[in-house]
């Protein structure tokens, strides 16, 4: 890739908390520690968009070309992706009735779609392009 610097090694940052520079942009954390888990920017999350910010309720997330991770002291660092993402956003996101995501995207048993589990509900992703939610 054109211009990405990643650094193989997290560096202890001012806050003490782990941090690496992924094309060019920090990465911090348990948001570090699950970007490396996915591939960092090797992986489907690409190179990060930009900073982490703060989320609702003490939570933390980052912006990434494939999607975002999002923390939250009660559930870890996860990633949320494509049209799960969009559906998850348009609720509110963190801050709706679903709440953070506590685990990772998974195919359905009947490989009929994908879906992801949250605080309060799961999303679904079905083959046929729907989505939806219960919370």
């Amino acid at each position: 890739m054109l211009g990405v610097t990643p650094s193989a090694h997290a560096e202890e940052s001012e806050s003490s908390d782990k941090s690496a520079t992924y094309c060019r942009l920090r990465v911090h954390g348990g948001i570090l520690a699950r970007y490396v888990s996915l591939g960092s920017n090797k992986g489907r999350l690409g190179c990060p968009l930009g900073i982490e910010q703060s989320a609702a309720d003490g939570g933390r997330m980052q912006q990434f070309a494939g999607g975002s991770i999002y923390w939250s002291p009660a559930t870890g660092a996860h990633a949320v992706t494509g049209h799960i993402l969009d559906l998850w956003r348009g609720n509110r996101g963190e801050a709706g009735c679903i709440g953070y995501p506590t685990d990772e995207e998974s195919a359905t048993p009947d490989r009929r779609g994908r879906y992801q589990h949250f605080q309060h509900g799961t999303i679904w992703r079905w083959n046929d392009g729907k989505v939806s939610a219960v919370c």
